[in-house]
């Protein structure tokens, strides 16, 4: 079972958030890419850090797993690594499995803030849908399967089953740091 809940926010507008805009969910701005919009700073209260290319809610529990929500850039439908932009959707990424069920809200509360943006398309499980609905009904039905096959969702062994192996599909760049230059003229070009 396909424990991963993923939700596709696309970007409608001609201009698409860049990485300076897009860091400003988490409350501050990025010193080498400035803003051009503040439309994604109306979202920091919901807690959101960079956790290297992506951005994060951690969870400040002992239970569950340590991040609750990601955030992906994404361009082309793909997640994107180490690029400045500009992205044509991001994509919150959610475990029903690896987190207690009463943090769907916060899913939910990152759900409308983003829903809430101008010129927004949601995308879940190849439709568009307007609402929450779709996305609690999977989470409930994940949450029950568990539940009968006797393991709790954000319990110590719900962190233990492996998700078929998925996550050794991503190929790190273990030598890029912080400080490295993205390459903004590349996309600048692309742009155009």
């Amino acid at each position: 079972m396909e424990n991963d809940i993923l939700i596709d926010f696309r970007f409608a507008a001609k201009e698409k958030p860049r990485f300076g805009e897009l860091f400003l969910i988490t409350g501050e701005e990025h010193p080498k890419f400035p803003a051009r919009n503040k439309a994604f700073a109306q979202l920091a209260p919901l807690g959101f850090e960079q956790l290297d290319d992506f951005f994060g809610i951690l969870n400040s529990e002992e239970s569950g797993d340590d991040v609750l929500i990601w955030l992906f850039p994404m361009i082309n439908g793909e997640e994107v690594f180490h690029n400045s932009g500009p992205f044509d959707a991001i994509r919150l990424s959610y475990s029903a499995l690896r987190n207690a069920p009463v943090t769907i809200s916060l899913l939910q509360d990152c759900f409308n803030a983003l829903q809430a943006l101008p010129d927004v398309e949601v995308e879940f499980e190849g439709s568009v849908i307007s609402d929450f609905a779709p996305v609690q009904k999977k989470a409930d039905e994940i949450v029950a399967h568990w539940r009968e096959n006797h393991i709790e969702p954000g319990s110590e062994q719900s962190l233990l089953i492996d998700d078929d192996e998925a996550d050794d599909d991503w190929e790190e760049d273990e030598d890029w740091e912080e400080d490295d230059e993205w390459d903004e003229e590349a996309s600048d070009k692309k742009e155009k």
